[in-house]
């Protein structure tokens, strides 16, 4: 879609039904990041637990390890 009709469609929704688009999204775009936050929390304690009970090493396969590593520069 391009600008010009998304600022129509955002004018359209504001006058017509009384929804700011706009302010809908930010509400979204942050009960999400909260929801995302709670989640990391509550994977963190539970892998904390899992540590725990493994005696604190737990060794993960090389596809996995390697996640998000930098490939080493020549």
């Amino acid at each position: 879609m391009q600008t010009g009709q998304r600022d129509r469609m955002k004018y359209l929704f504001r006058e017509i039904l009384g929804v700011d688009v706009d302010r809908i999204v930010k509400q979204v775009v942050a009960k999400v990041s909260v929801d995302r936050a709670k989640q990391v929390q509550k994977n963190s304690t539970e892998w904390r637990k899992y540590m725990s009970e493994e005696g604190g090493v737990v060794l993960l396969p090389a596809n996995v390890a390697g996640i998000g590593r930098r490939p080493p520069k020549r």
